[in-house]
C-alpha cells in the first residue's frame, strides 16, 4: 500500500501518515474513531487519497477484531481504488441532471440544486420565454429552432453569475434562481431581455427572437412550485402587454 502511495521505495506508512494523504474534505469519513473505541465492529469508507498516480478515490471496508473479553484488538481492512468507477457515477448524475441539448440544467437539476442553496438568502425567481421561436421552427425546422435554443442559453450563462441557476424547463421556456436582493433579481431580468435582442445566426439566415420575462422576489426560501407559478403570472402578463419585456414583483 506504501508503495502505491508514495512510490516503489517507499517504506510502510503509519496510520497518521496514511490519514494525512487524504483529502481534508474526506478526512471524516476516513476516520476510524468509532472502530478504535470499539462502537462497531465494521464500516465501509470512500475517500479521496493522493498517490504516485495522483489524487485517487478509495473504497475502504474495515473491521474491528476483538480480544476475548471483547475489548479491540486490532483493525484490518482492505482497500479498493475505485476512482474509474466514481467517475462513471458522477458521469452519469451530471447526464440526470442537465438537458441534453442546450448543457444547462433540467427541472431534476434545478430542484436538487436549489435544496442545497442556502435558506437564510433572498431570493429571485425569473421565467424566461422566447418571443418569435415557433416561428422559427416552422419556416426553417426544428434543426434551426435547436440552434436557437442552444444560442440563448449561451447568453443566459453569460447574464448570470456562478452563483446563479440556469434551468432549461421545457421547449422555449427557461428558469432562472438568482440569490439576492430584489435589485439584483431585476437587474437579471433586464439583461435577459436586452442580450436577446440580437440576431442569431442559424446557417441558412439570421433571425430575431426576444425573450420576455416574468420575475418573482422573495425574502425566505420558500417553496420553489409556488414562486414559480407566480412568475408564470407575471410572464403571462409581460407577453400580454407586448412581449420583449420584463415584469417583476414581490411573491
Amino acid at each position: 500500500m506504501a508503495q502505491f502511495i508514495v512510490g516503489p521505495a517507499a517504506a510502510r506508512l503509519d496510520l497518521q501518515n496514511y490519514l494525512g494523504r487524504v483529502n481534508p474534505k474526506d478526512v471524516e469519513a476516513a476516520d476510524l474513531t468509532s472502530l478504535l473505541q470499539g462502537a462497531v465492529d465494521q464500516s465501509v469508507a470512500e475517500y479521496r487519497l493522493d498517490t504516485v498516480a495522483g489524487e485517487r478515490w478509495m473504497r475502504c471496508d474495515r473491521r474491528l477484531l476483538r480480544n476475548s473479553d471483547g475489548t479491540p484488538r486490532r483493525i484490518v481492512g482492505v482497500a479498493i481504488d475505485f476512482t474509474e468507477e466514481h467517475q462513471r457515477l458522477e458521469a452519469s448524475e451530471r447526464s440526470s441532471e442537465t438537458d441534453l441539448l442546450t448543457g444547462l440544467l433540467n427541472r431534476r437539476g434545478l430542484m436538487n440544486r436549489f435544496k442545497q442553496m442556502p435558506s437564510s438568502l433572498s431570493w429571485s425567481i425569473l421565467l424566461v420565454d422566447l418571443d418569435g421561436f415557433k416561428g422559427v421552427n416552422d419556416t426553417y425546422g426544428h434543426p434551426a429552432g435547436d440552434k436557437v435554443l442552444v444560442e440563448a442559453s449561451s447568453r443566459l450563462r453569460k447574464t448570470v453569475r456562478d452563483t446563479d441557476l440556469v434551468c432549461r424547463t421545457g421547449g422555449d421556456e427557461f428558469l432562472i434562481v438568482v440569490p439576492g436582493d430584489r435589485k439584483t433579481g431585476e437587474g437579471v431580468a433586464l439583461r435577459v431581455v436586452e442580450v436577446m435582442r440580437g440576431s442569431i445566426d442559424i446557417g441558412a439566415a439570421a433571425v430575431e427572437t426576444r425573450a420576455t420575462v416574468g420575475g418573482v422576489w422573495t425574502a425566505a426560501k420558500g417553496d420553489l412550485e409556488a414562486l414559480t407559478a407566480k412568475a408564470d403570472q407575471l410572464l403571462y402578463q409581460a407577453k400580454m402587454a407586448g412581449k420583449d419585456r420584463w415584469r417583476f414583483e414581490n411573491a
